[in-house]
């Protein structure tokens, strides 16, 4: 299962009242986010970061004192981002576990919308979730990772 997948289904479960299919996707706007995955203290970091900003292991280690952060080998990221199953996953074993981090840009907008481009250009199905209802609900830690984005209208 992809992890865009995956996301979506655990949202559908859990807020299906609030996730909505995003037909007309516009790629780029302030509001779309990707996925990042790191190792931080030798467990998984999941980072939600907006779409058109780059986040290094080195950034990432800045933004959090004492932590050390490496970014994940390629066969890694193959294992992750492949057509598996979750559950069998190497070296993680949940996909939002143990941490997830958010930038605080991305905090500013209602909605949050998922597109392919965040899962490395996989194709896939864009969607929408309210922002409070997907912090609550994957319990996001909210970092300043990039400098203050002037926040647009969201698409």
């Amino acid at each position: 299962m992809k992890l865009q997948r995956f996301l979506r289904n655990h949202l559908q479960r859990h807020c299906p009242n609030d996730l909505h299919q995003e037909p007309w996707c516009t790629c780029g706007s302030p509001n779309h986010v990707r996925m990042l995955i790191f190792r931080m203290d030798g467990w998984p970091a999941t980072v939600f970061v907006p779409e058109d900003c780059e986040l290094t292991a080195a950034q990432l280690g800045r933004a959090i004192p004492g932590a050390r952060v490496e970014s994940l080998t390629d066969a890694e990221l193959d294992a992750v981002y492949l057509e598996t199953e979750l559950g069998r996953m190497q070296p993680f074993d949940k996909a939002f576990a143990p941490a997830v981090y958010m930038d605080h840009n991305l905090t500013q907008f209602d909605t949050l919308v998922f597109c392919p481009k965040m899962f490395s250009g996989q194709n896939g199905e864009c969607f929408r979730v309210p922002t409070k209802e997907f912090r609550a609900l994957v319990l996001t830690v909210v970092l300043p990772l990039f400098p203050v984005i002037v926040p647009a209208a969201e698409a």
